[in-house]
């Protein structure tokens, strides 16, 4: 998927050490210093994004991108992730916890100059509802009163639903019932508002494969605005001129640059082409922290890696296969061996301490081959007699297929089963997912919000983002008892029975919780840490080195 964006980084990378070998000692500036010094960001981002359109993103890739086109109702303090005003300046909340006010700051603006209302959230909040557009995320809305109804068609009037622009400033939001993390909700891009005029234009009302997301069409209300997207190469977003919080933002731009390789973007770090990278290789982890410590970051992240499995397809439909798959793994080996960053073995899915929730330690997957192996001779394939071959599906990442490799020797080797290795693309990975075409797949959850829910709302049935297709009446049922729930305590009971009885139906296999594992250069100033690893740019600034003093190596 990469392949171009590899190629021109190791020309690069090649240019640079011809330089150094004809200069001498002379260090010349690196491309990550001259970016400094014009005061645009540069980041390795894993993939190219699927989409650029709000309402249809699903992945961290594209929703780093849409962080700094786009700005919600609120955002979050990007160390304390508290809440902020941002295209609405301030709000009143109703005593029953019912009724959101949100008045829109009037220097709101558009890319364009033209002033961001309250009509835009009501427009942008219709339409990924709208049954017709298909989005994954309109789940993430259905606190909005009768939001799911109307998402199902069990209502056809938008009119009905929960969101009203009271004029161009004001905009009143009415929910199913008090949900006290809805305003941490309201970060996410699935709440942005949308140009209403460019998104008619291009006919994309209720259609995905449009051109309204492209350079010169898309028009953004967030700190930059799309200057340019050339697939397999880089996307470079630049300071939007009309943004309402100029005081704030220090930078003029940021690139992002989809390198799927781990090792290169490593060498591409080392080398000077970047700011921040996605990741780390695990290989490279105890080199850097020797000689460049203070460009290694290892922060808590609220998120968890596992295999996904389609409950749909024989043998992989019955709970005890898929335990027996799930017992038959040795979490610690995996992140010991190929990760060596802190990470922790996932015996359950929500990451623990995730708004103040504890699962129990009794209910968790227990690592247990005897028992995996009992499991799998009681659904008829004893030793794996007669199991046929499964294909793990993973997206193109050096980090994945290590992990898959080991998962496919422990299978083999514990429970006689076969699996072969299905390597695809960014776009080709959502669309088997989406589509249901995947037995087992690779897969990572983070958090939209520091909540339970924004993990176990994934396994609801008829959920678009559950690609499992999972269905149990009664996890749905204690989901619904939590909503409902008159206090906290019971909320939190209700959500470990929910999780208790989705554990033990095993539709994921998680593997481990997230450390988030990067490196960042010294040039970078006001990039916090937080549980979300959400950044939307503002307080961020570059200060490049004097010149002859190099990155770190």
């Amino acid at each position: 998927m990469a392949a171009a964006s590899t190629g021109r980084l190791l020309v690069l990378l090649a240019a640079a050490a011809c330089a150094f070998a004809v200069s001498g000692c002379q260090k010349r500036e690196t491309p990550a210093e001259a970016a400094a010094r014009d005061g645009t960001l540069i980041i390795g981002n894993a993939a190219d994004p699927s989409t650029l359109d709000p309402s249809l993103s699903t992945g961290s890739g594209e929703y780093k991108i849409l962080c700094g086109l786009f700005e919600g109702l609120v955002c979050a303090d990007t160390e304390t992730l508290a809440v902020r005003p941002a295209a609405a300046k301030s709000w009143k909340i109703s005593n029953d916890g019912l009724k959101y006010t949100f008045y829109i700051d009037e220097n709101a603006r558009w890319s364009d100059g033209s002033r961001v209302s309250a009509k835009d959230f009501e427009y942008a909040w219709q339409r990924i509802l709208n049954p017709a557009l298909g989005a994954e995320y309109a789940s993430m809305l259905f606190p909005i009163k009768n939001a799911s109804a109307y998402n199902s068609g069990t209502i056809s009037d938008p009119q009905k639903l929960g969101v009203k622009a009271l004029g161009d400033g004001v905009l009143e939001v009415e929910l199913e019932r008090p949900t006290p993390y809805f305003l941490s909700m309201l970060y996410h891009n699935a709440y942005s508002p949308l140009p209403r005029k460019t998104l008619e234009k291009f006919g994309a009302r209720a259609a995905r494969d449009t051109l309204w997301t492209r350079p010169g069409n898309i028009v953004c209300n967030g700190p930059f605005k799309l200057e340019k997207w050339s697939i397999n190469d880089k996307i470079v977003l630049k300071r939007n001129p009309h943004y309402r919080a100029k005081g704030e933002l220090f930078l003029n731009g940021v690139v992002f640059l989809p390198i799927s390789n781990i090792n290169t973007e490593d060498r591409a770090f080392r080398a000077g082409q970047l700011h921040i990278t996605d990741s780390v290789a695990p290989s490279r982890l105890d080199s850097a922290l020797s000689q460049a410590p203070e460009t290694v970051r290892r922060d808590k992240w609220l998120g968890v890696y596992y295999y996904l499995i389609n409950t749909s397809k024989p043998p992989l439909n019955d709970a005890r296969v898929r335990m027996a798959l799930a017992k038959s793994l040795d979490r610690r080996a995996i992140i010991d061996t190929f990760l060596r960053a802190g990470q922790e073995a996932a015996l359950n899915f929500v990451p623990e301490g995730c708004g103040g929730y504890r699962f129990p330690q009794g209910r968790k997957i227990s690592e247990d081959v005897s028992e995996a192996r009992r499991l799998l001779a009681d659904a008829g394939y004893p030793g794996g007699k007669n199991f046929p071959t499964l294909k793990i599906t993973y997206n193109t990442s050096e980090q994945h297929k290590p992990i898959a490799e080991a998962v496919q020797q422990m299978w083999k080797k514990n429970l006689g089963i076969n699996a072969e290795l299905y390597n695809v693309s960014w776009p080709a990975y959502l669309a088997a997912r989406r589509d249901g075409d995947f037995e087992v797949a690779r897969a990572s959850w983070v958090g939209d919000y520091n909540a339970p829910e924004s993990f176990l709302e994934l396994f609801i049935s008829g959920n678009g983002l559950n690609h499992s297709g999972y269905k149990n009446a009664k996890f749905d049922g204690l989901m619904d008892l939590a909503k409902n729930a008159g206090d906290n305590a019971s909320r939190l009971a209700y959500l470990a029975e929910a999780e208790a009885a989705m554990i033990s139906d095993a539709p994921v296999i998680p593997i481990y919780f997230y450390t988030k594992v990067y490196r960042i250069s010294p040039m970078v100033r006001g990039w916090h840490a937080n549980l979300l690893d959400y950044h939307n740019y503002l307080g961020v600034r570059l200060e490049a080195p004097v010149r002859g003093e190099g990155n770190s190596r």
